[in-house]
């Protein structure tokens, strides 16, 4: 469904990056919130259609990706998992028209499901380029650094360094809200445990112009079948 984006209200993104997590409920001042593709499991991002220039019938905006829309303001935030049992919430101030995103993570068969709620900062970019932040929700892996091989070429650029586990480093915190430009093309793209070249996970991602892309790793550095350590990624193109 395509609404008409509101002066009047925020946007929030919702991530699902709990392994033990496999239908995760949501609550916004205590009032059940149907998530989109239901049952939201591990790996689930909310996804939305907004109309940004309501006034012309004719030539309609649209602005695709990954927010709901919730009321400016202060709004509690609730999740609920029914097996295994877990409740959690927060209350937050909601700027009019500011971007959110919030992140399940760890298990509760680990000790306890935990959230972290960041402010998504974008930037202006041309269209050569797009934009791009790395978050780190694995809760038992190191702090790693992000090479980036443009066109899979042998010259790689670290674009993110020392990224620890996002709830338990503030400096990764800060850093996890804002995203950065990249120049728009092919990419081969590397983790590795911060300060040296061993390698945990690898993959390509394509970077288009004007594009909004989050990376994250969830899982368990430690883990095993489907709960070991991997790649997420949200994406989506600026209008």
């Amino acid at each position: 469904m395509v609404e008409v984006a509101q002066p009047d209200s925020s946007y929030l993104s919702i991530t699902n990056a709990s392994p033990s997590i496999s239908n995760l409920l949501f609550y916004e001042n205590n009032e059940y919130i149907p998530l989109p593709d239901s049952p939201f499991s591990f790996g689930s991002t909310t996804s939305g259609s907004y109309v940004l220039n309501s006034g012309n019938a004719l030539n309609p905006v649209v602005q695709q990706g990954p927010y709901i829309k919730i009321p400016s303001g202060y709004v509690q935030l609730g999740f609920r998992s029914s097996s295994p049992a877990a409740y959690f919430s927060t209350s937050n101030y909601f700027e009019n028209g500011l971007n959110y995103s919030v992140f399940i993570t760890d298990s509760v068969t680990h000790g306890q499901a935990q959230y972290v709620l960041l402010t998504d900062k974008t930037v202006t970019v041309d269209t050569t380029q797009g934009q791009i932040r790395f978050i780190n929700l694995s809760p038992d892996a190191p702090a790693l650094d992000i090479y980036a091989f443009l066109n899979v070429g042998p010259n790689g650029t670290k674009i993110f360094s020392n990224c620890g586990y996002v709830l338990n480093d503030p400096n990764s915190f800060s850093n996890a809200e804002t995203f950065v430009p990249i120049s728009a093309g092919p990419y081969y793209m590397v983790a590795t445990i911060a300060g040296t070249f061993n390698a945990v996970l690898d993959g390509g991602l394509i970077v288009p112009p004007k594009s909004v892309i989050t990376m994250y790793v969830d899982g368990f550095y430690n883990g095993s079948g489907s709960n070991l350590m991997n790649i997420g990624i949200i994406s989506y193109q600026q209008p």
